[in-house]
């Protein structure tokens, strides 16, 4: 761990060093932020285990080039790199490229609401818009798009929409997805829904939520079965510390999946 930490801030001091043999002038300061987060879940043999990732983001003063690495510590206690991306502003659009994840809705479970996958991307953003190309493998072929993928965020005053889409270049396959939440209506209460739907599978997912001072309850089915899954969360700060308790519940296999998480920004 020290030699990642170590090795970690000589590539952010190098970048900082660069930078200010170009333009002595005016040295560009690099900020460095991230998170740790701890999970604690059930695995196999109905034991629990924790996994721990760490999250580090750094961008230069004026803004115009950031980075970010994402690790995660596997069962056998080894640091992997699992996320990481580099960008930076054109024209007041973001450009980024990386294995950054992809370009979707937030749910709170996730269980029926279809979610493509995405392997390095590029994408680009700005006004409230997100267009990511997706790679088979850049070690392999940079000119192999697998997937287009789009979201829109608007705010309507007293809701909040985004929208995403995504379309398979090989199998010709497509996902839409939309989620709306309520915007101070009532204080201290959200109210929230999510929808998808998938061509191959020509099923309609949804996920209806609500928040009530910090405790997050939903309900998740799909067209042939309206309620398959329910569960809530519960978040609270001590003195920085996230705390985070939630649990699902499987209707149908009658099976409840509990989870802990424990978490810091810095």
């Amino acid at each position: 761990m020290n030699k990642f930490l170590t090795t970690t801030a000589l590539v952010f001091l190098g970048t900082s060093a660069f930078a200010e043999e170009a333009a002595p002038e005016a040295p560009a300061a690099v900020t460095l932020g991230g998170s740790i987060e701890t999970v604690i879940a059930e695995g196999a043999n109905d034991k629990y285990g924790a996994t721990t990732s760490f999250e580090l983001n750094g961008s230069l003063a004026n803004g115009l080039a950031t980075g970010s690495m994402d690790f995660v510590v596997g069962s056998s206690d080894e640091l992997k790199l699992d996320e990481w991306s580099m960008g930076t502003t054109v024209a007041g659009m973001g450009l980024s490229f990386g294995d950054q994840g992809n370009a979707w809705i937030s749910t709170e479970a996730g269980s029926t609401i279809e979610e493509p996958t995405m392997n390095e991307s590029l994408q680009i953003s700005g006004l409230g818009a997100t267009v990511a190309l997706g790679f088979t493998s850049v070690s392999t072929d940079v000119t192999d798009i697998a997937n287009v993928q789009a979201s829109y965020g608007m705010d309507l005053s007293i809701l909040e929409v985004s929208t995403a889409g995504d379309y398979n270049i090989d199998s010709q396959d497509w996902v839409v997805a939309g989620r709306a939440d309520t915007v101070g209506i009532i204080d201290g209460v959200r109210l929230g829904g999510a929808m998808s739907y998938g061509s191959a599978s020509e099923s309609i997912g949804f996920e209806a939520d609500a928040t009530v001072m910090g405790v997050t309850a939903y309900l998740s089915g799909d067209q042939d079965d309206m309620a398959q899954h329910v569960g809530g969360s519960y978040t609270y700060n001590l003195k920085g510390l996230d705390l985070e308790g939630a649990v699902d519940y499987d209707i149908d296999a009658e099976a409840y999946t509990p989870k802990a998480t424990l978490s810091f920004n810095f």
